[in-house]
């Protein structure tokens, strides 16, 4: 029984529409998220298999695709199966163009990826999860004072609160720490060769 009728199967026999297994996903119900991975795990790994990647890959593309549609998709517009298929397949596809062992050409890349568009929402979600990704990364490698700097200001502390917190003499000193820590981030990232894809 290939994957989609396996689904489908499922889907009749537990009478559950794609609508309530997306907000099972998203609600972290165990029952929906159980029949989420042992469906369409398969497909996608099956998929990946298939297209140059291994059991690690494919779990990893599983895992990155249930991130964007848990964290980025608000509302399901197409098919449950089609969703995840269509992230997934762009997400590998992502990772075998960036790949410096890439063993497809670009003209194979392009009839995949033409094979499974994504839709608006879906490409936004995607290339916003890419972006987190590589703020996050580089964020890492900021100096303690401007990753505790900056975390402290985007949880919300006030100016004088955060004054205190770190020892600085002035409110003009915490701004002018800000505006190199945000200035190192900013060259970091702008130096990754996949800024100019994502931003």
């Amino acid at each position: 029984m290939s994957q989609n009728i396996f689904y489908f199967y499922l889907k009749l026999t537990y009478q559950v529409s794609d609508q309530e297994l997306f907000n099972g996903l998203k609600n972290g119900d165990e029952q929906s998220i159980r029949m989420i991975y042992s469906t369409l795990f398969p497909a996608v790994r099956n998929w990946v298999l298939k297209n140059s990647g291994n059991e690690a890959d494919a779990y990893d593309v599983f895992q990155e695709t249930l991130e964007v549609v848990l964290l980025k998709i608000e509302r399901l517009n197409s098919s449950l199966i089609g969703l995840i298929m269509r992230v997934a397949k762009n997400k590998w596809i992502d990772k075998l163009r960036k790949s410096n062992k890439e063993s497809r050409t670009k003209e194979e890349l392009r009839q995949l990826r033409d094979h499974e568009q994504l839709d608006g929402e879906e490409q936004y979600a995607i290339n916003k999860q890419e972006k987190y990704k590589l703020m996050e990364k580089y964020f890492s490698e900021l100096s303690e004072t401007c990753q505790m700097l900056m975390s402290l200001l985007k949880k919300g502390m006030k100016v004088e609160e955060v004054v205190r917190e770190m020892s600085f003499s002035s409110a003009n000193t915490l701004y002018r720490r800000k505006a190199a820590c945000m200035e190192r981030w900013s060259t970091l990232i702008k130096e990754d060769k996949l800024y100019k894809e994502l931003f």
